[in-house]
């Protein structure tokens, strides 16, 4: 072997380190700043809300906001909050013992908090719900809730 084919190879085998090197960082680098592009799956969803429906049947007041906590997509990784969070939380409220729940303001708040994460859809769907049943809540925070939900930007 000549002296050109010896330093041809070192030439490759440098070059495929270097390339390897920066595959990892890469992947290293899609790791850490996409990590939170993610959709959950039901199965990541659907204990975090019978959680929640848990602590509202038990009336665990600080047990439905560390479940409401919990539904937060920023702290979970998620790209966006799911549609079954919008329409499992709609759902919850539309109960008469919600309406006269303290418990509901803090399901409410969810709305105020994730605003910036709902879509335009999940936002048009809070507000619907809120002015067919806006007026149902006789709860004082729930109602203070409804009104600022209702009339500040956090469903625009």
């Amino acid at each position: 072997m000549g002296k050109e084919d010896i330093n041809g190879r070192r030439a490759l085998e440098h070059a495929q380190g270097k390339l390897r090197e920066c595959r990892v960082k890469e992947v290293h680098h899609r790791d850490e700043a996409h990590a939170g592009n993610r959709l959950p799956s039901e199965e990541e969803v659907a204990p975090k809300l019978a959680r929640l429906r848990e602590n509202i049947e038990l009336r665990d007041e600080d047990g439905v906001r560390q479940a409401v906590f919990d539904l937060n997509p920023v702290v979970n990784g998620w790209k966006r909050v799911p549609d079954e969070v919008v329409e499992q939380l709609l759902t919850l409220l539309r109960n008469e013992k919600m309406y006269s729940s303290q418990l509901a303001s803090h399901v409410l708040n969810y709305f105020e908090f994730e605003s910036p994460h709902l879509s335009s859809r999940q936002k048009s769907l809070c507000l619907g719900f809120l002015k067919a049943h806006g007026d149902k809540f006789t709860d004082f925070y729930s109602q203070q809730v409804v009104g600022e939900l209702l009339e500040g930007n956090y469903l625009k």
